[in-house]
């Protein structure tokens, strides 16, 4: 009896499965069931004798079939019941699999649009020296001897010589009246010349600034989630970044100079005092020694010389240095931090991440000099260069926030998008006499795609 009555009740318990499996279209439990739960159980009454005394009755103690196993159809629901959604939630299922409660992985490849690198140099005055292209120089007016004192004088208009007397002459010839002026007679020489030279420089240092520019910088990123509940999960993260900044400036200037060469023609005008004489008049007159006639002083009057300059040239030289100046940066990154994210539903998520970030940066800095020079408005020629260059690597510590947004593709796959920004210690270096520096810091956004497992 015992073993009809287990197996009667194990047949009960594997109906449903058979239902579950079978779908709609499936028999009852109670159609199952053949012969009747009443049939294959018989009656209490009849498979044990009365024993009014010592065992209560078998229809006390023990139920009928139909009562102790209820019928599929009220006590086990329907295949239909079991596994068929309403018409309106049926397209609502989604075949993405629940992430598990140990967490998941997820490795993911990007690009993104980095608004760094802005440049700065503080460029320092070119070691060049500026040569001296002119010399000032004069010549004298020839022939007319010295300002004071007897000598024989030879001018364009005249001439006037000594003879035997000590202080007086009629050796002496003038050209034209004009020469007479009340009380004096005067006499001009050319022939003279004077170069003049001026110089004028500066000196000062310079600079410039490259606005950050928006660079490319693919990435890779793995984390790890770990399921929170109630939509929550979160774990540690690594990323991986590369970027090139590039900046340069040409044509520099610290040095500027200028050297001026100005020629004059020289002309000088002595003057005599003929005070009480009376010269002849029949020019152009032409004396001789120790003969009858108005004896002229053998001298100008002390301190009447006069030069007269008359430009002739001017040569004018110029100088300028240019600077061509340039700085080529790689930099990766590697970041460690943690990130929290909230699924909205089976396809949607958004997450917060922050952490420190190790940006190693390579750099490679040049910079070159001429020094130019220009005469007479030609052609500039270069007389002077040099060039210097500087390779170094930087280690800079910095941190970063991060907000993203993804949707679920499919059980592995998903696309993501982020806002990031990185704060970084500025790039320090130098280069041939100038100095330079590269913020590092600000706002990038990407778009990728990740893979779970």
């Amino acid at each position: 009896m015992n073993t009809r009555i287990g197996l009667a009740f194990l047949t009960s318990l594997l109906a449903p499965l058979s239902i579950i499996t079978a779908g709609d279209g499936v028999s009852t439990a109670k159609d199952a069931l053949s012969p009747s739960a009443k049939e294959a159980i018989p009656s209490a009454k009849g498979a044990i004798p009365s024993a009014k005394g010592a065992i209560p009755s078998a229809k006390g103690a023990i139920p009928p079939a139909k009562g102790a196993i209820p019928s599929a159809k009220g006590a086990i629901p329907s295949a239909k019941e079991v596994i068929q959604p309403s018409s309106k939630s049926g397209k609502g299922i989604i075949p993405v699999s629940p992430q598990s409660h140990q967490g998941r992985w997820t490795l993911g490849a990007g690009m993104s649009w980095r608004n760094i690198g802005e440049v700065g140099f503080r460029t320092g005055i070119s070691d060049f020296t500026v040569p001296s292209l002119f010399q000032p120089s004069s010549s004298p007016v020839p022939g007319i001897g010295p300002a004071e004192g007897p000598a024989a004088r030879i001018y364009d208009n005249g001439f006037v010589r000594p003879d035997a007397r000590s202080t007086r002459t009629t050796d002496y010839g003038y050209n034209e009246l004009a020469q007479i002026q009340g009380n004096t007679l005067s006499f001009t020489a050319s022939g003279g010349e004077r170069q003049e030279v001026g110089q004028s420089s500066t000196a000062a240092a310079t600079g410039w600034n490259e606005e950050a520019d928006h660079v490319s910088a693919p990435y890779l990123k793995l984390r790890y989630q770990s399921d929170l509940g109630n939509g929550w999960s979160a774990g540690p993260s690594i990323h991986v970044s590369f970027a090139e900044i590039n900046g340069s400036r040409r044509g520099l200037n610290t040095i500027s100079a200028s050297e001026q060469m100005d020629t004059f023609d020289i002309t000088a005008t002595d003057v005599y005092d003929i005070s009480g004489l009376d010269l002849p008049r029949e020019v152009p007159y032409t004396g001789a020694p120790n003969i009858v006639a108005p004896l002229v002083p053998n001298q100008p009057i002390a301190g009447s010389r006069l030069f007269t300059p008359t430009l002739r040239t001017s040569d004018i030289a110029l100088w300028n240095d240019t600077i061509d100046e340039s700085l080529d940066l790689d930099t990766w990154s590697l970041a460690f931090g943690a990130e929290a994210s909230y699924r909205f539903d089976n396809r949607f998520h958004a997450s917060l991440g922050a952490g420190i970030a190790l940006n190693v940066a390579s750099w490679k800095a040049m910079r070159s000099n001429q020094l130019l020079q220009q005469i007479n408005n030609g052609a500039p020629v270069v007389i002077d260069s040099s060039s210097a260059d500087n390779i170094g690597s930087s280690i800079l510590w910095g941190f970063y926030l991060q907000a993203s947004a993804g949707y679920q593709l499919n059980e592995s796959w998903s696309l993501e998008v982020n806002l990031r920004h990185d704060h970084t210690e500025d790039l320090n270096g130098s280069v041939g006499g100038s100095l330079f520096d590269v913020d590092l810091s600000g706002f990038s956004a990407g778009l990728g795609l990740g893979y779970s497992f």
